[in-house]
């Protein structure tokens, strides 16, 4: 049955280097068994640099597809409708239901401008 090993020691590098070498002398320990310690944790830091890299890559690519979609340029024409757009809710948001079912209707016969003009004139 294997021994329990405390994992929470903690000791300077150099006092550890003098105690492998002292548990080598003494034949608790054998150089091959560091050794391939040694080896297992250069390939799980190899290994942990490669899955790093891959993330990386993957945000990098991920991050170039979000960065084309999103800078989108406005036209001149959708602009003014978005400025339009926004006038016209600042001015209907305000109003009651009664009056907003008037600019709507105003808005589907006469366009949005007329509704416009009308809700400021019903803000008044």
């Amino acid at each position: 049955m294997k021994r329990r090993t405390n994992t929470n020691l903690k000791i300077a590098a150099n006092h550890a280097v003098h105690a492998l070498h002292q548990l080598i002398a003494e034949g608790k320990i054998k150089a091959q068994d560091v050794a391939s310690a040694l080896k297992r944790r250069e390939a799980m830091i190899a290994d942990l640099r490669q899955r790093l890299s891959a993330l990386e890559a993957g945000v990098v690519s991920a991050g170039a597809r979000i960065g084309r979609s999103a800078k989108r340029r406005l036209t001149a024409e959708r602009r003014a409708a978005l400025k339009l757009h926004g006038q016209y809710l600042g001015l209907v948001r305000p109003l009651s239901k009664a009056a907003n079912a008037k600019i709507k209707a105003i808005r589907a016969k006469a366009g949005v401008r007329a509704a416009i003009a009308a809700a400021k004139k019903m803000g008044k």
